[in-house]
């Protein structure tokens, strides 16, 4: 396993994977300075919860493309010179998957932390009032995390099976319309069932609980952290996992 991570790193080398993760993390960080870019002091009251309240919409745009991304350009390495054939006679199909998810997972992994830290010094840059929450915004990093991991695990597996790398970018593009459509629903189990597309926004736990249209004030609750909706993302990582090593072993190449 050690030695085909490392291969990974070796075939991916002047790919720009970084330049395409850190690209799309920078839109996404800009967007959030540029809509805190003058708080106002009510702004600032609600920052630290604001930040969490809003971050699921902007996560959910933009992770598919980033997952979609990353699994397309490590995939679509196999799939020139159809090296898939070749790879087979030197390691098993699982141990390539298991090699891809991992070396995915060290990409995702970093992001999920840069931008919990970043969005910590937001709040202290713009000087939000009271202490930092560390512990609402560590759990928010883990389950951008492991929702970014569960949409690359989906994509990787279609880039895998699919030789034409349109196609699962298509579907990461779905993928943000359908998270989208899916903050704007009130049933949970709506987001729960269009696989993990949805879990940016079934995760979130802080909701407006009150907004007032004509002083435009509105009122923020730190709800129960959601770990049934996180042990059923658990289960979709799972199930991707297995269904797809099965889909690949079964693959003719």
């Amino acid at each position: 396993m050690t030695t085909a991570l490392r291969m990974e790193f070796w075939k991916s080398r002047r790919r720009g994977l970084w330049l395409v993760c850190a690209a799309l993390l920078g839109v996404e960080l800009l967007w959030l300075f540029w809509s805190f870019r003058s708080p106002s002091e009510q702004e600032k009251k609600l920052g630290w919860q604001y930040l969490l309240y809003s971050l699921p919409l902007i996560n959910g745009i933009l992770i598919p493309i980033i997952a979609a991304s990353l699994a397309s350009r490590v995939a679509d390495l196999e799939h020139k010179g159809n090296t898939l054939k070749l790879l087979e006679t030197l390691q098993p199909k699982a141990r390539l998957l298991n090699a891809k998810l991992a070396f995915g997972a060290l990409y995702l992994l970093p992001l999920a932390v840069i931008q919990t830290a970043v969005l910590l010094g937001m709040g202290f840059l713009f000087g939000f009032f009271g202490p930092a929450p560390y512990n609402d915004y560590a759990l928010n990093g883990l389950f951008i995390f492991c929702t970014a991991f569960a949409i690359y695990e989906l994509h990787l597996v279609l880039s895998l099976l699919i030789k034409n790398q349109i196609v699962p970018m298509c579907i990461g593009l779905g993928g943000s319309f359908i998270a989208l459509l899916l903050m704007f629903l009130p049933s949970q189990l709506a987001r729960l069932l269009c696989g993990p597309y949805g879990f940016s926004g079934a995760l979130s736990f802080v909701w407006m609980t009150s907004w007032d249209p004509d002083t435009r004030v509105m009122e923020l609750t730190r709800m129960p952290t959601p770990w049934g909706v996180f042990a059923v993302l658990l289960i979709w990582m799972l199930a991707i996992y297995v269904i797809g090593r099965a889909a690949l072993e079964r693959k003719e190449l």
